[in-house]
């Protein structure tokens, strides 16, 4: 690969500096992030033509994973993607019937894309997307540190609002049941719980519980209050649709019935299963070749020099590696080595002149709603990275 000129990087008169917010001025659902030491005390300013460039790319690729998904499902080809045949029906049903399970959020990952280099989406964090506090919490308070009234890019808050607000008059009751659920990890409950706060604001009676806790029948989903068990009428999930229908056939059998049935309606939906799939990509790269998207194959090509090598479900960075011109240049471990792999065309990060890579995150909901940024020492952005803040210049 071409030497990097120090022209490239990100100028350091991008960076502002606040001063470390203290824990008691900051909200508790931020507070284990706090003594992860994970917030960087740095805002990186973004100009104008780049926000509009990632919003632009990002309405482009959705409109695309929308086309594709069109495409794949009328055509019946979900088994090219490795999704059992169990799974089909209630996906095809969701997708067919969006109105009721509509697409609640989702980030986009995007490589390059400020100065003058064009960016390109990696993959989108379509399913159990995390990042929520750091967004809708964190942002505000730093940007509120900065001088002359700055702004950034962000209505996710309302976004989200605005969709949830939407389906509850389809629910049919007037305070339907709200349930939010995780594995139970502290980070996936703080992001289940910041939805859960929107909820309650769009008019649903919201309640956390734990998976291992929930009730699964044929006659719906339940979760226990006191002696008594309620009927859940939404189910929002930090559980991955691929755990399910690869580990818990039986579990996601159930859910599937009940979707189809509708006895509830899971966020994300299960359309959202084939998004997360990143051989989609390839099927994006096959079907509707486009700029917007990294082309991605399910073989390496021999004209592949530049590549980076992904598990199809992986999350978190884990198991990847970036091969440039036949020299392995990254590689990182994890827990997804024994999936299945695709090969993507490598798009260098953006970096600062202290070398650290940054990874745009374009949260998507009703529209492009909101940018985040990773910061690392590295060529893969790994769950070892910072997150940093922006304001528009």
């Amino acid at each position: 690969m071409a030497a990097e000129s120090r022209l490239d990087h990100l100028e350091d008169s991008r960076f502002k500096e606040i001063k470390r917010l203290k824990k008691k001025h900051v909200p508790h659902r931020l507070h284990w992030y706090l003594e992860e030491d994970y917030f960087s005390e740095e805002l990186l300013g973004l100009y104008r033509s780049e926000v509009e460039q990632l919003r632009r790319i990002s309405d482009e690729a959705f409109y695309l994973f929308q086309r594709a998904t069109d495409k794949i499902v009328n055509e019946n080809r979900l088994d090219e993607l490795g999704i059992p045949a169990s799974f089909h029906a209630c996906i095809e049903y969701s997708w067919r019937n969006k109105n009721k399970h509509p697409f609640l959020y989702g980030r986009f990952d995007i490589n390059g894309g400020l100065k003058s280099d064009y960016g390109r989406i990696i993959e989108f964090n379509a399913d159990t997307c995390s990042t929520i506090p750091e967004t809708l919490l964190w942002q505000p308070l730093q940007l509120e540190k900065l001088k002359g009234n700055p702004q950034s890019f962000n209505t996710l808050k309302y976004d989200i609002n605005t969709t949830l607000s939407n389906l509850k008059p389809l629910i049919g009751k007037e305070n339907p049941v709200f349930l939010g659920t995780s594995f139970g990890y502290i980070e996936d409950k703080e992001n289940v719980n910041c939805i859960i706060d929107i909820a309650y604001e769009a008019g649903f009676k919201p309640f956390y519980s734990n998976l291992e806790n929930i009730i699964f029948s044929d006659e719906g989903v339940f979760h226990q209050i006191g002696d008594e068990y309620e009927d859940v009428d939404v189910l929002f999930k930090m559980i991955p649709w691929d755990w399910m229908f690869n580990d818990e056939p039986e579990l996601a059998r159930t859910l599937s019935e009940l979707i189809i049935n509708d006895k509830v309606v899971v966020l994300n939906p299960a359309y959202t299963a084939i998004w997360q799939n990143k051989k989609f990509l390839a099927y994006i790269t096959t079907n509707f070749p486009n700029s917007i998207l990294a082309e991605t194959y399910l073989d390496k090509l021999p004209s592949l020099y530049n590549y980076v090598k992904k598990p199809v479900y992986g999350r978190l960075g884990e198991n990847i590696t970036i091969e440039a011109m036949g020299n392995s240049e990254a590689r990182s471990d994890g827990d997804f080595g024994n999936q299945d792999m695709i090969y993507q065309k490598y798009y260098p990060l953006n970096k600062d002149l202290e070398n650290y890579s940054y990874q745009i995150g374009m949260f998507y909901t009703i529209r492009a709603s909101a940018i985040n940024l990773r910061a690392q020492q590295s060529q893969i952005i790994t769950d070892d990275c910072e997150f940093m803040s922006h304001f528009i210049i």
